[in-house]
């Protein structure tokens, strides 16, 4: 008789939330694994190439109340929309949509005007934090691999679930290329300059040595101090913009 496998939920009910259940299959996993993802807003569960899904929900229930226990301190959605709050550099920001208003954003101490489609609002708003925090790193940047006589060919942002910054080509004569995520724009100017001192370090250390944090260090030495904002705020930054 063949044995139909157990369905996993496409979703949980809990700790207030309907969260969603993200299931995938990896070569290289022995067992089954769970994980409150507090950046995606997921439970993901980690399967063998075959079965184990029987193991899965049984996991489920018995750590329902530690999966509780995690998703109930997750951040809160922050939409791009009129009327809320979202961090610029740090600070709270007002988002002041009307339709008068002029359509390109401004920042006006603690009130984000601009005008234009309410429809395209959320869109117009990311393009122009993204355009902010690009201009900001990319100055940056190039400041600290002034200092260190290393070239830069070009500096990016993206929108990366597990890394603030990346140097690659640290060796290339024309220059390394160095992304970031927009998301920095939200956090205060410190800790985004810390990053970026972080990815200049590479151009000298394409490692974490110790020669790496002591030239670290000596670029910003706010670096254990950003380092630590961002492992208490820095999840709550990908909250900023998505959707209630």
């Amino acid at each position: 008789m063949l044995r139909l496998r157990p369905a996993l939920p496409e979703e949980l009910a809990i700790a207030g939330r309907r969260v969603p259940v993200v299931a995938t299959r990896r070569a290289s996993a022995r067992m089954v694994r769970l994980k409150a993802n507090s950046i995606a807003g997921a439970i993901e569960i980690s399967l063998p190439p075959r079965g184990g899904e029987a193991a899965a929900l049984a996991l489920l229930k018995s750590h329902h109340d530690w999966l509780a226990a995690r998703v109930a301190i997750w951040p809160r959605p922050i939409p791009f929309a009129p009327g809320f709050i979202i961090p610029i550099d740090g600070a709270p920001v007002l988002i002041d949509w009307q339709a008068g208003h002029p359509r390109a954003p401004a920042l006006l101490g603690d009130r984000l005007r601009l005008g234009g489609p309410a429809q395209s609002l959320a869109a117009r708003l990311e393009r122009w934090l993204k355009a902010r925090a690009r201009a900001d790193l990319e100055a940056a940047t190039h400041g600290f691999a002034a200092r260190l006589g290393r070239p830069v060919a070009r500096v990016s942002v993206g929108d990366p679930a597990t890394r603030w910054g990346s140097c690659a080509g640290w060796n290339r004569p024309e220059g390394a290329r160095i992304a970031y995520s927009w998301r920095l724009i939200l956090a205060p100017a410190f800790v985004r300059h810390a990053i970026a001192a972080h990815e200049a370090a590479h151009l000298v250390h394409p490692n974490h040595s110790p020669a790496f944090h002591a030239l670290n260090r000596e670029l910003d030495p706010r670096a254990a101090e950003a380092r630590r904002w961002l492992a208490r705020h820095g999840a709550a930054l990908h909250w900023v913009g998505r959707p209630l």
